[in-house]
């Protein structure tokens, strides 16, 4: 059409008679908005974009801290996204269902999975799953991070993490510790301790962090590794004594405790969380929504309110993320094998 010659035009009846310059005049401008209306139809489709709630599919239960992300976000994304937000948990399967349900989604944008490396990176890594963790779900972008503290009921009478780890040592198999289900981040962080510290000890997976916190503080199990946010009320109160936390520093919300690396050197564990969308998502609306994220939480507000619940926000761009997702499948994949690691 960009081509159309004006002879060709009269002749297919898109322009009238230009037996005078004025009829031509008018005749020219009818053409020109023909063809600025065809050229700018693409961009205002993807404006367009929301015009209805996007779901947010979360693959742990309330309380966690990607589901405080995915709760921040719908609560603030509003200015950009006018047609509002909805949080949807599904903690089933270790995540694994958030994640079928997203890669099996119209990929429209309108079905987004809060998702981190639990589904994404670990568990391709030991079972065969009902998605393409690498090809079905693209990352959109990042959203934070968090670290892990070790914690205890009182009653085991444990005060460091050496505590914990002779007495592990010393009687293999009497003691037990939680998780978020297997394959989890928590888990994996737990067995790794294991490795490092040589000690056995039983694995009661969870449907979801907080569930299996909760057990944890009443003494039902002994232990477990779990976001510093979800269970700091419970360490301030008492009812959880902290042991170690598994970043390279110190924690800002729990500084006067260790870190598991003061004790076994060159210890690391923790949890990344971003946003999915199914393969298919049309460019300009992934563009959208990470813009629209990125501007969400970069604010200090954002930062401060986010830190408080022990959460760091991502300051990576889109393409970063992409990377370290596939560096971190390559990674997971890498540690299972020598750890030995597995799912119970």
């Amino acid at each position: 059409m960009v081509g159309l010659k004006v002879g060709q035009a009269h002749n297919r009846g898109l322009l009238p008679s230009l037996r005078s310059p004025a009829s031509a005049m008018n005749a020219l401008w009818s053409l020109l908005a023909l063809m600025a209306g065809l050229l700018c139809a693409a961009p205002a489709s993807a404006q367009a974009y929301p015009h209805r709630p996007v779901h947010l599919i979360v693959h742990n239960n309330p309380g966690s801290a990607p589901d405080l992300l995915a709760r921040y976000l719908a609560g603030h994304v509003g200015d950009a996204w006018k047609a509002g937000a909805v949080v949807d948990n599904r903690s089933a399967a270790a995540g694994i269902v958030a994640a079928e349900t997203v890669a099996q989604a119209p990929a429209d944008g309108y079905n987004l999975l809060v998702g981190g490396d639990g589904p994404i990176t670990i568990l391709p890594q030991l079972q065969k799953l009902p998605y393409d963790a690498q090809h079905s779900l693209i990352p959109v972008a990042a959203l934070g991070q968090i670290d892990f503290v070790l914690v205890t009921h009182p009653g085991t009478g444990w005060r460091s993490i050496g505590d914990f780890v002779h007495a592990a040592q010393a009687q293999p198999g009497r003691f037990n510790y939680a998780s978020a289900g297997n394959g989890s981040p928590l888990q994996f962080a737990m067995e790794l301790l294991k490795q490092r510290a040589g000690f056995f000890a039983t694995h009661i997976p969870y449907r979801g962090g907080p569930l299996a916190l909760q057990d944890v503080a009443g003494g039902q199990v002994d232990a477990m590794f779990i976001a510093i946010g979800p269970a700091l009320p419970l360490i301030r109160s008492g009812r959880l004594v902290a042991l170690a936390t598994s970043g390279e520093q110190r924690s800002a919300l729990l500084p006067g405790v260790p870190t598991v690396a003061e004790t076994f050197k060159g210890f690391r564990a923790g949890a990344w969380f971003g946003l999915f969308a199914p393969a298919g998502t049309p460019p300009a609306v992934l563009d959208r929504i990470a813009g629209d994220v990125r501007r969400t939480l970069q604010t200090p507000a954002a930062q401060r309110e986010l830190a408080s619940q022990g959460i760091e926000v991502s300051r990576q761009s889109p393409t970063d993320f992409q990377r370290q997702v596939s560096s971190e499948f390559v990674r997971y994949a890498q540690l299972v094998k020598t750890a030995g690691i597995h799912t119970d």
